[in-house]
């Protein structure tokens, strides 16, 4: 029976191991160690990376925002203002925190120049509204861009000016 001999020499970056077995067993404790140090001290959860858990209060990504847009009952005349809205959900529960809402309007089969971006008014109840006047007749493409809780969602709608 041959017995593995493991020899330590101290050199000037401190002990060494013989082998390439015991390189390869340094490297993974060394490994195992940094990635059990990165969550595991302090007891602060991860909110020292950014990370905030379910259960601790504010983010929940396990369920996604949803955005539902609402049209105006009345048909849109040319030259007056209409609203739309946008009412921004998790799980059921409105979202009156979000990062930002802009709804991108643009008339079917303009340039991407032509694009505009107008920021939604916040209300309540995870309600947020444009407001926009109508100069011409025809048929406009709303996006409504929600950010919130690091998620990001874009419904598109069609809105008929006469």
């Amino acid at each position: 029976m041959k017995m593995h001999k493991r020899e330590y020499t101290a050199g000037s970056s401190g002990f060494k191991f013989m082998g390439r077995r015991g390189i390869g067993t340094a490297i993974v404790l060394l490994a195992l160690t940094a990635a059990l140090a990165g969550c595991g001290s302090g007891g602060g959860g991860h909110e020292g990376h950014g990370g905030q858990g379910v259960g601790q209060g504010t983010i929940d990504t396990l369920n996604p925002i949803e955005a539902k847009v609402k049209l105006p009952a009345e048909p849109v005349k040319k030259g007056t203002e209409a609203s739309v809205e946008v009412t921004v959900t998790q799980d059921g529960k409105p979202v009156d925190d979000a990062d930002e809402v802009l709804f991108e309007v643009w008339k079917e089969g303009a340039a991407d120049d032509k694009h505009e971006k107008i920021k939604g008014i916040h209300g309540k109840d995870g309600l947020y509204t444009l407001k926009k006047k109508f100069d011409e007749p025809g048929t406009y493409l709303i996006i409504s861009h929600v950010t919130a809780r690091t998620m990001h969602t874009m419904p598109q709608v069609k809105l008929q000016v006469e």
